[in-house]
């Protein structure tokens, strides 16, 4: 019997994916719940196999209690189950650590393939998205980068600054390209260690390049 968790917030959509897993021979649905907090809340008090969960939820998304539950829980198994224009969530999701995608709109044999493949180690991403995905790629990526520079407020001075250092200028060759004191250039490099969780000039290249704040 594969045991299955649920999280969506709204109730005629899980109230239809039980109906429809419970009529799945081998599958039971062991648990539901209505936001990511209830999961991370109550994970420890149940056994599941498979977790279905929404991702844009309220009070915690999909994303958050995908990377809390495999913190703690790391063997978990987990598909998003998503709508055709949650492929902006797509590199979030898969980064948290999902194993699969499931458009709510798949057919109830895409839905029982996903689940017995991530259950048994595999992965599985529905076609449908994935061709969305490909489609939109180069706006995922700006929008995703946007993001991140939004919620690090990082300034037009730190990001020409990561681009000297991405480049491999030295404090003063930085100093003297940007017509300010060697002083300044080591405070404005403190701050951007800060916002970034770094701890030297390597780091911030790998975190510059890796979330592609600074093309090359």
């Amino acid at each position: 019997m594969i045991r299955i968790i649920i999280v969506d917030d709204l109730p005629i959509i899980l109230e239809g994916i039980k109906v429809l897993i419970n009529q799945i021979d081998g599958f039971e649905v062991v648990a539901e719940y209505k936001n990511g907090k209830e999961l991370v809340e109550k994970i420890n008090s149940v056994q599941a196999d498979v977790i279905l969960t929404d991702i844009d939820m309220p009070v915690m998304d999909g994303i958050a209690a995908t990377k809390f539950v495999l913190t703690t829980h790391p063997g978990s198994k987990i598909i998003a189950l998503s709508m055709y224009n949650d492929y902006k969530y797509y590199y979030e999701m898969i980064t948290a650590g999902a194993k699969g995608f499931v458009l709510k709109q798949a057919s109830v044999e895409e839905l029982e393939k996903a689940i017995r493949q991530v259950y048994k180690g595999g992965n599985f991403f529905s076609k449908e998205l994935l061709h969305n995905v490909i489609l939109n790629i180069q706006n995922i990526e700006q929008e995703i980068v946007s993001q991140k520079k939004e919620l690090l407020k990082l300034t037009e001075r730190e990001l020409e600054l990561l681009t000297h250092i991405c480049k491999g200028f030295s404090n003063k060759e930085i100093a003297d390209t940007l017509f300010l004191s060697t002083k300044t250039i080591e405070s404005h490099k403190a701050r951007l260690m800060q916002k970034t969780n770094t701890k030297n000039n390597a780091g911030l290249i790998i975190w510059s390049i890796k979330n592609k704040i600074i093309e090359i």
